[in-house]
């Protein structure tokens, strides 16, 4: 099989760039499709050395962990530290092209939602670069009231961010506890379900034929104009199957690690019991919640969702779902189309890593505190424009070398309202902080949630509660678009916490 294997790429070298790459797409697909039990995805403890490298075959930059590619996750206790060998092994020269030039292959790694330091040598996204040759040595503290849930790294160099993330460079962390505020999933499968991208081929008989595998309608989906131009894979694996045992509750969690596609999950079989969202459990800043039952959940380029789902009847056909959602006229075709089909088999044994001994953390702030925040006017307007030159915030098109558009002082809680003119979404994103989402185009919000990254509609606007209480975060840090194409080109801006 592996001599085989040797004999096909040796004939796909031969070909030109743009048929390699529809042919490996292919091989990909086929591969998949002979071995569809969703893959279990590796583990890695600190301390760890990760690596950035090129494909021999098309260029485009990957992780490589141990003797794999596949990105590992991570797994951390909170008050520990997680300590990263981070090499450049990229080459000095790229085939691809990120914004208006060829990629330089300089790198980095965000520790996207954790609540650490953006100082050097943590997450720090500014000041921390390798270049092709070069090495970054990480050491970020978690903090022991770091919310354990589902977290994720990928790289954030400003300008190739975009590309990276497409070519997969990303992964998911786990930071572990979650059983102090949810009991009954320590005694249940985990899932880690990571959503990328697979870049449909230009060939149109080639397209049709992913888009058949998924189920993705040729019809036009919202209001954006162009046609479908992606599919979501899970774990690297376009349609796997997902076994669960009829009645069998599991824990999954799945990141969207698209650099700018939405997924609006949704099971056949039943509603979420959602019981975190962007790492931080709902019970955290109210033990009074422990989860919550939804019908679909929207996800962001970035989010992440973590739920215990329950399987179907042996004799009925379920699947994970990603709904069509409206990018708006500006915005990318973002259509329907079927993750992962769940399969019937024998149940699960549980897993028992998760648990950590001693009570939960939470963080609260009385209803008064949060109301009068609410209703005070907003101390900071975040305003995403966009025209045929580039993406702004305020006006601005972020430099490396500007100076922070703001600075805030740490200790407390802050209205700030995100604005949207343009005519499509944006996905609002802080480093080292979670906000309160209370406000959506001046309408209360019913069940109001924390989060990381959150959804600005077109034409609209959103206020959030911003929480800079905690002291670790001091340093310089930023707050962008999470259209990683979009931060690239503008739409980012710097914020010093003091």
């Amino acid at each position: 099989m592996e001599a085989g294997l040797n004999t096909i790429m040796e004939v796909v070298r031969r070909l030109p760039l743009s048929a390699q790459l529809a042919t490996i797409a292919l091989l990909t697909i086929a591969a998949s499709a002979q071995s569809r039990i969703l893959p279990e995805l590796p583990e890695a403890h600190s301390p760890l050395t990760l690596s950035a490298v090129s494909d021999p075959l098309t260029g485009k930059s990957n992780f490589r962990y141990q003797a794999g590619n596949t990105p590992p996750v991570i797994r951390v206790r909170p008050g520990s530290a997680l300590k990263v060998e981070y090499k450049n092994e990229l080459t000095a020269k790229s085939r691809e092209e990120c914004v208006d030039h060829p990629c330089m292959n300089m790198t980095n790694l965000h520790f996207h939602g954790l609540h650490v330091s953006p100082n050097a040598p943590q997450d720090d996204v500014l000041d921390m670069m390798a270049m092709p040759g070069e090495t970054l040595h990480y050491s970020v503290q978690v903090p022991p009231q770091q919310a354990p849930g589902l977290y994720w790294y990928h790289t954030h160099p400003h300008g190739e961010s975009y590309r990276q993330d497409l070519d997969g460079m990303s992964g998911a962390i786990v930071v572990e506890g979650i059983d102090r505020y949810v009991p009954e999933v320590a005694n249940m499968r985990e899932r880690i379900l990571v959503l990328r991208d697979l870049v449909l081929p230009e060939d149109a008989a080639e397209k049709s034929s992913i888009m058949e595998s998924v189920s993705m309608p040729a019809t036009q989906c919202g209001t954006a104009p162009d046609k479908p131009e992606r599919a979501l894979t899970v774990n690297g694996s376009l349609r796997p199957q997902i076994d669960i045992a009829p009645g069998e509750r599991q824990f999954w969690r799945v990141v969207n690690a698209s650099p700018d596609r939405y997924a609006d999950l949704e099971l056949d079989s039943g509603p979420l019991e959602v019981v975190a969202l962007d790492g931080m459990p709902l019970g955290y800043h109210d033990p009074s919640i422990r989860k919550q039952s939804m019908e679909h959940v929207l996800v962001p380029p970035a989010g992440r969702v973590e739920a215990i789902v329950t399987g179907p009847a042996s004799d009925s056909h379920a699947a994970l779902r990603s709904r069509c959602f409206d990018t708006g006229p500006d915005g990318d075709s973002n259509p329907a189309m079927v993750l992962a089909d769940i399969v019937s088999a024998a149940r699960s044994n549980p897993q028992t890593h998760r648990q950590l001994r001693g009570h939960p953390v939470h963080v609260i702030f009385s209803p008064a505190m949060l109301r009068r925040v609410e209703a005070s006017k907003p101390q900071f307007v975040v305003n995403f424009t966009e025209d045929k030159q580039g993406f702004y915030i305020n006006g601005q098109k972020f430099q490396m070398t500007d100076r922070p558009m703001l600075t805030v002082n740490v200790g407390s809680l802050q209205h700030w309202r995100v604005t949207n003119p343009t005519k499509e979404v944006h996905p609002f994103h802080i480093h080292q902080v979670h906000f309160l989402v209370y406000s959506t185009g001046g309408k209360p919000v019913k069940d109001p949630v924390w989060l990381d990254t959150v959804d600005v509609p077109y034409g609209g606007s959103v206020d959030l509660v911003m929480d800079f209480t905690d002291p670790i975060i001091r340093g310089m840090s930023l707050f962008h678009c999470h259209l990683l194409n979009h931060e690239d080109k503008g739409m980012m801006a710097k914020i010093l916490f003091k």
